[in-house]
């Protein structure tokens, strides 16, 4: 028989181990203050000061010690079909955001959500310094793909199984572009629906972030890594931007939900159970921010907001289930507005992780095949995918805007064309709840742009 004296001990060890999973188990849903009495201002996080990157990467550490990465990667993973290929991305988004950000602010009140901007690197994100060891780390160690640099060195997550945050490179040591700036503006300048310009940035700008990076990013637990929160960051930004365009952005939207249900400023948002329309204005009640080179958005007045518990129709998980409510918080944060923020650094080399024309073996559309062709009055109607190679252009806009081939004349050891991004992956698009379709025409717009972009730097060397 085991002795009183130890059994004594093993009971005590016991309940310190179940406390622990208990309080990591917690994951606490506070409600948003219903004022607004302090505006903060979200930036870049590397124009931030080393103080303040330094303040967030303390409160990101705490949020992963106390478990809170694991609750954020878990109940995104829950309702994903519902807010992914759906007219609730962006809104309950924000609102996602916004729940990090406030529970951020439990820990350090004066703590602000910072943004990546992917845009900057986009040509060779590996030269981006917030995929360095000085921010969050870079690719996947060999074999088991643990992130071993930057902040989130050798975390560990619970969800959804015991295991290390991982990231695996699309190529293996390289991302792969992402989506230049220019090409994001063009989707803002030729989309006049909310419907459209979801499902556009959705599947494009997005997603191909998610899949270069890999690993845990790639899945719909994503949130375990902080990484989602400043990329999604960059999206409700894109968004934000969009909105200014027309002030009736403001005030509703349009589309359907997973169920093929019409969406509006009046419909209830999955988990949170609050209305759209109370997340269509950034510095409204509950969120109080705007974005370090947007204007802040007009004053739209709206009755108060609908607060119900949030129902997940399709898999049945409501917010109850993750944890009992907080008190309301008083809006009383914070910032440093003043900050100085840096110029942006000259654009670095081109990635050459892919040579010219290459194309991945998991390429959506393999070399040969169409990509579908499109009629909408936002975009011209493209030549086939499969003409990549030998010079890609779309009617009514430059000519000569085309790949090199890889035996261009300006194509040599001084001059190398930037890649656009490599097509998604069908299985992973359709596995993400993303449109195949919508994802080649959005190749297509990009392809272009990245085009337009070399023709026009073939010009300057001229």
């Amino acid at each position: 028989s085991i002795p009183w004296a130890m059994l004594k001990y093993i009971c005590i060890a016991l309940a310190v181990l179940v406390a622990d999973v208990v309080s990591k188990a917690a994951f606490p849903m506070p409600r948003l203050a219903q004022t607004c009495t302090h505006m903060v201002v979200r930036r870049d996080i590397v124009t931030l000061s080393a103080e303040e990157q330094q303040r967030f990467f303390r409160v990101v550490r705490e949020m992963h010690r106390r478990g809170w990465m694991d609750g954020f990667g878990s109940m995104h993973d829950h309702i994903s079909h519902q807010v992914h290929g759906s007219d609730h991305f962006f809104a309950w988004h924000r609102r996602f955001l916004r729940h990090f950000e406030t529970l951020m602010q439990e820990i350090d009140p004066h703590a602000i959500l910072p943004y990546w901007n992917w845009g900057t690197y986009w040509q060779n994100p590996l030269a981006d310094p917030v995929l360095s060891s000085a921010f969050f780390g870079g690719n996947g160690r060999p074999g088991d793909n643990c992130v071993t640099d930057g902040t989130e060195a050798l975390w560990g997550r619970n969800y959804p199984n015991k295991s290390c945050l991982t990231r695996k490179y699309r190529y293996g040591t390289g991302t792969g572009s992402f989506w230049p700036m220019r090409a994001v503006r063009d989707v803002m300048r030729t989309t006049q629906t909310h419907a459209q310009f979801r499902s556009r940035i959705e599947n494009g700008a997005h997603g191909i972030v998610h899949l270069g990076l890999g690993g845990d990013f790639e899945t719909m637990w994503a949130p375990v890594d902080v990484l989602f929160f400043l990329h999604h960051a960059m999206i409700d930004k894109v968004w934000a931007e969009w909105q200014t365009h027309d002030p009736l952005r403001f005030q509703n939207v349009d589309g359907t939900d997973a169920l093929h249900r019409p969406v509006t400023a009046d419909s209830i948002m999955p988990f949170y159970g609050e209305d759209v329309g109370s997340t269509l204005v950034t510095n409204g009640p509950g969120y109080c921010y705007t974005y370090d080179d947007l204007p802040a958005p007009p004053s739209v007045p709206r009755n108060k907001p609908k607060v119900m518990v949030g129902m997940n129709t399709l898999a049945n998980v409501t917010s109850e289930s993750f944890g009992a409510e907080a008190p309301a918080q008083d809006d009383t944060r914070g910032v440093n507005e003043d900050a100085e923020q840096p110029a942006a650094a000259d654009p670095p080399a081109a990635d050459s992780q892919l040579a010219e024309g290459e194309q991945p073996a998991e390429s959506f559309f393999a070399r040969g095949k169409n990509s579908p062709e499109f009629d909408d009055d936002s975009f011209a109607n493209t030549r086939s995918n499969s003409q990549f190679a030998e010079g890609f252009y779309v009617k009514g806009r430059n000519p000569d805007a085309k790949f090199a081939k890889p035996n261009h004349p300006k194509h040599t050891a001084k001059f190398m064309d930037f890649a656009a991004p490599q097509p998604m992956d069908h299985d992973w698009l359709q596995q993400s709840h993303y449109d195949p379709l919508e994802a080649a025409r959005m190749q297509s717009l990009v392809n272009n742009v990245v085009a337009e972009i070399n023709a026009e730097r073939r010009q300057t060397l001229n």
